[in-house]
């Protein structure tokens, strides 16, 4: 099943993450992590990119069981290394594997309100 590449089109000079939702089929789960990893390995070497991490849902039958959320020091940024042809590549490697069955779902987001211990609401 092919997957269009989304481009963020997030042209700001402020910091934004990428927040990408993946329903993945339980017995695919390493599979689909391997390939991620491959992708982050190209992201991380990009300029901008701050730090991502992937987080695994420690329930089983649940619709979203992997959430991947990246910063980025600039929505500017973050397109130019979507951009990229590498990562690209990297990326129709996962949604094109017929051996997963992934949709993500990636949007683009910048903080909106920021709560620490102690802050009067």
């Amino acid at each position: 099943m092919s997957h269009p590449v989304i481009l963020t089109d997030a042209l700001v000079d402020e910091p934004v993450t990428l927040i990408n939702a993946f329903t993945v089929p339980v017995g695919e789960s390493e599979r689909f992590l391997h390939r991620w990893k491959d992708n982050a390995r190209i992201m991380a070497r990009q300029p901008g990119y701050i730090r991502a991490r992937m987080y695994r849902s420690l329930v089983d039958d649940v619709e979203l069981r992997f959430v991947n959320v990246a910063e980025w020091e600039t929505g500017k940024a973050l397109d130019a290394a979507r951009a990229n042809p590498e990562w690209r590549a990297s990326m129709r490697r996962v949604l094109d594997d017929p051996d997963l069955h992934v949709t993500p779902r990636p949007a683009v987001y910048q903080v909106a309100f920021d709560v620490h211990p102690g802050d009067p609401l």
